[in-house]
């Protein structure tokens, strides 16, 4: 195969227009030379002394991304009570039990990002909102057999009437 124009294999480092090189996009945007991937560059490619970067095949360096140690925490979580928070907005009373799911998931997140204090609030609202759901279901269904019963007797005495 011959190597002229259109003809070939194609050339490592790849060429641009006219055989010159192709262009490096600016700092910050995705392109094969960087390998950045949407990751915000902190410098310039170029800076080959600077301590987060290490060269690649071709002069073409990349940055090295250091992923923080996971967290350990001295406490354990406080318990979030979501299992409870949904039963109680499926089976008792679901205005209530909609706003015990929202304060059992603000415990776990608040938990996650390190906040104990708002963690064992937020724990502490869920279950008291799931608690007044599962009174406030359990009145209502109480409640309600009353006033069926009460309807059901009216219905019966007025039957033995005619």
């Amino acid at each position: 195969m011959s190597s002229e124009k259109g003809g070939g294999p194609p050339s490592y480092p790849p060429q641009g227009q006219y055989g010159q090189p192709p262009p490096m996009a600016p700092p910050g945007y995705d392109s094969v030379a960087n390998q950045s991937y949407g990751a915000p560059q902190t410098a310039p490619m170029y800076q080959g002394d600077h301590p987060h970067f290490q060269p690649q095949m071709g002069g073409v360096q990349t940055q090295i991304h250091v992923v923080p140690p996971p967290q350990t925490f001295s406490e354990p979580p406080p318990p979030d009570y979501m299992n409870r928070a949904i039963f109680t907005t499926i089976c008792c009373f679901w205005p209530v039990g909609i706003f015990a799911i929202m304060k059992a998931s603000e415990a776990k997140n608040a938990y996650a990002r390190g906040d104990f204090q708002g963690a064992r609030s937020s724990s502490n609202s869920a279950r008291q909102l799931s608690n007044i759901a599962i009174f406030a279901g359990v009145a209502s269904i109480v409640v309600s057999m009353i006033i069926v019963g009460v309807y059901v007797g009216l219905i019966m005495t007025n039957m033995r009437s005619y």
